[in-house]
């Protein structure tokens, strides 16, 4: 994601990219061609990119900018096969901060993100294949965990590694942040901050709904220093935030039921909230719910235990249906479309197509985004390799 304060023109390899924020990697934003950055005003686009060649550059980044949603960096999604991903423009005023011309990735599929990449619109183009599991294995089958249920994994691409949660199932304390890099073995990369569900963050920081501090927080990857996001609707505290998603615009969506209230007085109540841009909490839903996902062109906001939400252009709810699969812990969701909920692979409107086995949690990952790590019933963990790419 990129800062600054004002407007600048399109880059001059290529046309406007749409403004959504995608997914990318470490490619440097250099000064357009189209003229000097301005000061105050709406961000520029990035260039498409042209199969094969170099991606548009960014446009220069105005000095004080911290604000506004990211401009589409020409890579995140899907990129040309061997291409260069474009620079990402400069951002307005009002919205979250990042670092200067980063978006871009290298090459490949455009499945890689780098430093700094968030969730974003990171799939390729389809068309994609009916899903299925190519192997599955346990991984850090020897770790010594400290706690006994793992959860809430995610892909970090700025660190090449998932994260999950380790701690005690219906416990008020206590619980690790685990990290696993593929390939190799398990470590504890945070103590005792007892968090739940893991979501990366637009920024490519972590995102953690936390049953100890009764909030939704935000975890820098460097210093792991905590910054609460949210832990109160108006006067009513937060209950245990179970797991949670981020928009590319900065909206973040929870789950907060009182699975780890553990005798501690209720507040706001099972319900879904959901935290705008600005940093607002409201409530968009009563109910106990539990795992919540986007779909890949994050128009649908899906929460286990019964809801399916249509976002508008902003990320807000509008209309809501019956989910079709009412049970299960977590889910994951493919490139395709495709929901992944209690061992089960569900199409979008609802038809079963394939099944991924046990587990109450899941997330894609890797390089090329088709792995997948499972979290189990206490502290199982398991590594898929899918024949699709989907979201962290």
């Amino acid at each position: 994601m990129t800062g600054g304060g004002g407007s600048t023109s399109a880059g001059s390899g290529g046309g406007p990219g749409p403004g959504v924020n995608l997914d990318g990697g470490d490619a440097t934003g250099g000064t357009s061609s189209g003229g000097a950055p301005g000061s105050g005003g709406a961000p520029a686009d990035a260039g498409t990119i042209p199969d094969g060649g170099a991606g548009a550059a960014g446009g220069a980044v105005s000095a004080g900018g911290k604000g506004g949603v990211p401009a589409a960096s020409g890579s995140g999604g899907a990129m040309s096969a061997g291409g260069k991903g474009g620079g990402a423009g400069g951002t307005g005023a009002g919205g979250r901060s990042g670092n200067g011309g980063s978006g871009g990735g290298n090459g490949g599929n455009g499945m890689t993100g780098g430093a700094g990449g968030g969730r974003g619109s990171s799939c390729p183009a389809g068309p994609f294949p009916t899903p299925a599991v190519a192997s599955s294995q346990n991984v850090c089958a020897s770790f010594a965990f400290r706690y006994t249920w793992n959860e809430g994994p995610t892909w970090v691409a700025a660190e090449n590694a998932f994260f999950f949660s380790n701690f005690v199932a219906g416990s008020a304390s206590g619980g690790d942040i685990i990290k696993y890099t593929p390939g190799g073995d398990c470590e504890i990369f945070i103590r005792d901050v007892g968090c739940n569900g893991l979501a990366v963050s637009t920024d490519g920081n972590l995102l953690a709904a936390c049953q100890q501090p009764r909030a939704v927080v935000r975890f820098d990857l460097k210093t792991k220093q905590m910054t609460i996001l949210a832990d109160r609707l108006g006067t009513a505290m937060l209950d245990t935030p179970n797991d949670l998603v981020q928009h590319s615009n900065g909206s973040i969506y929870f789950t907060n039921p009182p699975n780890e209230l553990a005798g501690r007085p209720q507040g706001v109540g099972p319900s879904v909230l959901r935290i705008d841009p600005a940093g607002k909490l409201t409530k968009i839903s009563d109910g106990n719910f539990n795992g919540i996902a986007l779909s890949p062109d994050e128009r649908t906001l899906y929460v286990v235990r019964t809801q399916i939400w249509d976002l508008d252009a902003q990320g807000a709810p509008t209309t809501k249906r019956t989910m079709f699969q009412n049970n299960g812990d977590g889910m994951a969701v493919d490139c395709a479309g495709n929901v992944y909920v209690d061992g089960k692979i569900f199409q979008p409107d609802g038809t079963q197509i394939g099944s991924w086995g046990a587990g109450t949690n899941l997330a894609f990952g890797g390089p090329d985004g088709k792995t997948v790590l499972v979290a189990g019933s206490g502290k199982t963990v398991r590594e898929l390799k899918m024949n699709l790419p989907g979201l962290p």
